[in-house]
Formats: C-alpha cells, structure tokens, sequence
C-alpha cells in the first residue's frame, strides 16, 4: 500500500510538471521607427487561466504595463536589437520565462525598388491586415511595395491580394466549384452531369460567396481540374513570380482538432505540415526566387466571443491548446527547414485579445437594464485589430529589406 501511494504521488507530481504553462515568444520579433509594437502577455504565455499570472517584462526599450509590454522604435534605434524577457509569477516564485530579440529595421537600401508581394490567406484578410501594411510601407517610403493578387477587401480595400474565408493550405490546391445557377445555364446534359459529379452545385445567396467557389491557383479544364499557378501569375503579376509570397493560413486546418496539448502537437505534424510544405513546394516550382513567410495565427478573444460564434461548440481554454501548438510547430517547420527563403512572419504576440476582436455593447442578461461591451466573435479582428497585426506584418516586412542590402 505505501508503495502504491509513493507511485500515485509520484505520478501526480510527473502529471503536474507535465502541465505547468510557458511561453512561446519566437526567438525573433520585429519592430519598425514610428511603429508601435506590442507583446500581449495573454498571447504568448500558453496557461488557460493566464489572468492568474503576474508578468515581468524587462528591456532595455519600451513599457511594461499590466497587459502588455509595448515599444514604439525612434530613428536612432534602426538597425539595432534589444534583448526582451518575459516572466511569470504566482505565489510560489517563478513560474516561466522567455527571451527574444526584438530586430529594429535599419533603412533599405532602395526602398523605391519595385518589390512585389503576393498575400495567401483566409477570412482574417477580412479585418484589412494587408491594407495597413501597405499604407505603412508606403508612408516609411518604401514606394516601391506592390500588393499582387485578384482582389481587395471590401470597396475600402486598397491591397490586392488572396485571401477566402474558410480556406486552408489544401483549398488553395483543389477547390473548384460551381454555382447552381452554372450549371442550370449549360445545356449539354453531359456537361451539366459531369459538373455535378464534381461536387453538389453551390446555391449563391450574398455576392462575396462567388469569390469563395475557386481558388485563383485552381482551373477546369477538358473536365478535369488542375493547379495552374502560371495562369495565376498571368491574371495578377503580368505573368512575373512575385518577391514575396505571405501565407496566413492554418486556423481552419486545425480548429476542430481534439484531444490534450501532445496530441494536437502530434496530428498537426502528421497532417497539416506536410500539407504546408507541400504548398510551399508546388508554389516553388513556378516562384522558384521568391522568399516564403510563413505566419503565426492570433489566438481567440474570451469565451463571450466564443459562446457567441459557436454557443457551446467550442471554448476559449481549447482553441488556445490548438493555437499554441500551431504557432509553435510553425515554428519548428520554419527552423527544421533551415531554408533563408522560408521564413516565420510573428504576428500572433501582437493583437489585443479584447479590443482587437469584434465586440458591441449588450445586456449581460435578459433582465438587465444595463449594456456592458462583449466580444461577439472568437476568431475574427476588428478594425483596430487589422491595424495592429498590419503595422507588425510591415515591421517584419522592413526588417527584410533592411537586411537585404
């Protein structure tokens, strides 16, 4: 009997080492003169009840506060690097921290040269990330920065680009659809069933849904279709590769993956990273030159946005297992590739997780006289939002030209 309760403590102290919370902070983060950057400590410090936590950030730049520490660059501090660390405490002392290197762009050589980049995502191009970045690299003077894709966000988007709700790495690859209203206008009866065979007709109820049948990379043709990334290139570059290629995608892979933090980590892997390398490697065969970046997804706001998207479906202390395990096998891919061309894009450290969400005043309950303001959507950002994570993509961005000398 002792030595069974020696084991089960034993084991209870293993399970409780096996779960203590950390950081995950890349080795590298990027900031820009005149560019605020931001490091939310719920963002990168992976405990589901990171409220509970007192945070430490010592730097020789910038401003620890409660929720964040933050730092917006001067002129005198282009080119230079400053060690930041992150720690964690409760009651019983140290709990967790972290170092990295915070990389301030130096000025780019030729910031009039005609750089070209081409931006892969998924419904968080919706915030209008890509539009910021590009009012940023113009207004530092990079007159040269060229957006490149089939489309904008909105009648306010100034950035072409690619992204679609809902797609992932595969999407890009595979997917094309088609409309009822297509297939009911062919008369060949052949044709309209070898559409069918292809997939059940989507019915169109709002304009956007057109933009999400078919990926720009994807074409039908002799009943069959096929990647045709040259096409593509044709329709958005006059036919030329772009400089950059900026995939933001991995949330819709791996939203609904199940199970405890070893295995997520485990099927994200197995399944989704050879599914990004895979497209990384197509891209590759027709944008051989072009630099990849690969970036690191925001993490959801509270469970108020959660109840609110998907009621009792899915859960905030979840999606940060999933969220986590993602960015940091993101990170791992990045590193084990060892390529100068594949590169991470942090972006995830960077956004409010309240304020930066989709919220609106509300009465917290039926009775209530009251409005209080509540997250309205788990996943998706707001306008300020897709300032923050825009002004940290351009960050990352300079840094790249800078270094490019």
């Amino acid at each position: 009997m002792k030595r069974q309760m020696a084991m089960l403590g034993a084991l209870a102290v293993v399970l409780a080492a096996g779960a203590k919370p950390s950081f995950f902070l890349p080795e590298r983060i990027f900031a820009a003169p005149g560019l605020e950057l931001n490091v939310y400590y719920k963002n990168v410090f992976d405990s589901v009840v990171p409220q509970n936590f007192a945070y430490e950030a010592t730097c020789r730049k910038g401003c620890a506060e409660l929720a964040r520490w933050c730092f917006t660059p001067e002129a005198a501090d282009a080119g230079n690097s400053y060690e930041l660390v992150l720690s964690a405490w409760n009651d019983d002392g140290l709990v967790a921290s972290v170092t990295s290197m915070v990389v301030v762009a130096a000025a780019a050589a030729d910031p009039a040269k005609r750089v070209t980049l081409a931006l892969l995502g998924d419904s968080l191009t919706n915030c209008g990330f890509q539009d910021q970045a590009l009012r940023m690299m113009r207004g530092h003077g990079y007159s040269g920065y060229t957006p490149v894709g089939s489309r904008t966000t909105g009648s306010n988007g100034i950035a072409l680009h690619d992204g679609y709700g809902g797609f992932t790495f595969g999407a890009f690859l595979t997917r094309y659809r088609f409309s009822e209203e297509e297939v009911a206008n062919i008369q060949d009866t052949a044709e309209r069933e070898q559409l069918k065979a292809l997939g059940m007709p989507v019915k169109i109820i709002h304009k956007y849904q057109r933009d999400l049948l078919r990926s720009p990379l994807v074409r039908f043709e002799k009943g069959e279709k096929r990647v045709d990334v040259r096409a593509w290139l044709d329709k958005v570059n006059g036919g030329v590769a772009p400089d950059i290629v900026v995939i933001e995608l991995g949330v819709n892979s791996v939203f609904k993956y199940a199970g405890d933090v070893a295995a997520i980590r485990e099927r994200i892997r197995r399944d989704l990273i050879p599914e990004a390398k895979g497209f990384i490697d197509r891209l590759r065969q027709d944008m051989p030159d072009a630099t990849y970046f690969l970036c690191t997804q925001p993490g959801g706001t509270n469970q108020d946005g959660f109840g609110a998207s998907y009621g009792a479906r899915a859960s905030e202390q979840h999606f940060r297992k999933v969220i986590f395990s993602l960015n940091r096998e993101y990170d791992a891919f990045v590193k084990e590739l060892n390529d100068p061309r594949v590169i991470l894009m942090p972006l995830a450290h960077a956004v409010d997780p309240y304020e930066a969400f989709v919220q609106r005043k509300l009465a917290p309950s039926a009775h209530s006289r009251n409005n209080v303001v509540r997250q309205t959507n788990a996943l998706h950002l707001s306008e300020l939002g897709g300032l923050q994570m825009g002004d940290t993509m351009a960050a990352a961005l300079m840094v790249h030209f800078g270094q490019a000398k």
